[in-house]
């Protein structure tokens, strides 16, 4: 099972981590930190970098995309991640968020016509 976590400059490093360190343990996940460009992805304390080590266009069909919040989601992340959840979702089993993530979800209109809510 393909897992695709994205991430963005100015990503909270827990919304990220603590769905990987969940799914990392279901049997058959190849869990993969995705983003634009590869390299380190400051996050938002300025004192962690996260590395995606592949790009969003590498994985266009994972089976579980996460979409990680921070106050990168509403600055940072970029035209090119809401192009590629909006891509992803159309044939992605599960497409999940964690906090402001859904904000990105929402600008790719993975929400339409659902009622979404975010704490």
């Amino acid at each position: 099972m393909q897992v695709a976590i994205a991430l963005y400059d100015g990503v909270t490093a827990l919304d990220a981590i603590g769905p990987y360190e969940v799914l990392a343990r279901l049997p058959g996940a190849e869990i993969t930190f995705v983003a634009a460009e590869t390299g380190s992805k400051r996050c938002d304390t300025g004192a962690l970098a996260l590395v995606a080590d592949a790009t969003l266009a590498e994985h266009p069909r994972p089976e579980i995309i996460v979409v990680p919040g921070g106050p990168g989601s509403r600055r940072d992340a970029g035209e090119e991640i809401v192009e590629w959840i909006r891509s992803a979702h159309a044939s992605s089993r599960w497409t999940t968020s964690v906090c402001t993530g859904s904000l990105l979800l929402g600008a790719a209109g993975a929400l339409d016509g659902l009622r979404a809510t975010s704490h």
